[in-house]
C-alpha cells in the first residue's frame, strides 16, 4: 500500500505541460490492476486505441475535443501487449467533450480523440482492468 501523497497545483500542471506539439501523459499513481493518468492533447499526433484489458473513466479538466468511438481502428497496428492504435476510426459515432465532462470508455472499444488547431485538451483518466 502506498502513504499519503500530495502534488500542489502546479506541479500536477507540469507533469503534462512540455513544449512542443503531440500528446503528453503522466502515470503519478500506477498498480497491477489499475494506475491514474494525467493527459494532454492538441491538434497533432492524436491516434486512435484500443485496449483489450483496460476501461477508461475520464474526467475533462479543460479544453474541448471530439470523441469519435465505437467503430473500427483504421490501419491498425499493436503498439504493446492488448493494445491497438491506429491513424483513425471507421463506422465509430462522434461527440463533442468539454471541460467538467465525464465518460466510461469500455475495454475493447475503439477511442480517439480529436482537438481543433490550436486548442490544448487536459483530463484525467483512472484506468481500471478488466
Amino acid at each position: 500500500p502506498e502513504g499519503f501523497k500530495y502534488m500542489p497545483s502546479k506541479d500536477v500542471e507540469a507533469l503534462t505541460s512540455a513544449p512542443g506539439p503531440g500528446v503528453k501523459t503522466a502515470f503519478p499513481v500506477d498498480h497491477e490492476n489499475y494506475f491514474l493518468e494525467y493527459a494532454e492533447r492538441n491538434d497533432k499526433g492524436n491516434e486512435a486505441e484500443v485496449h483489450d484489458h483496460w476501461t477508461h473513466y475520464i474526467h475533462v479538466l479543460s479544453g474541448e475535443a471530439t470523441l469519435v468511438y465505437g467503430g473500427t481502428v483504421t490501419n491498425p497496428r499493436t503498439t504493446a501487449p492488448g493494445q491497438v492504435r491506429g491513424p483513425g476510426i471507421s463506422g465509430g459515432t462522434s461527440m463533442t467533450v468539454k471541460t467538467g465532462d465525464f465518460m466510461q470508455i469500455p475495454a475493447g472499444m475503439p477511442h480517439l480523440f480529436n482537438v481543433a488547431a490550436g486548442g490544448k485538451f487536459r483530463y484525467l483518466v483512472f484506468n481500471g482492468r478488466e
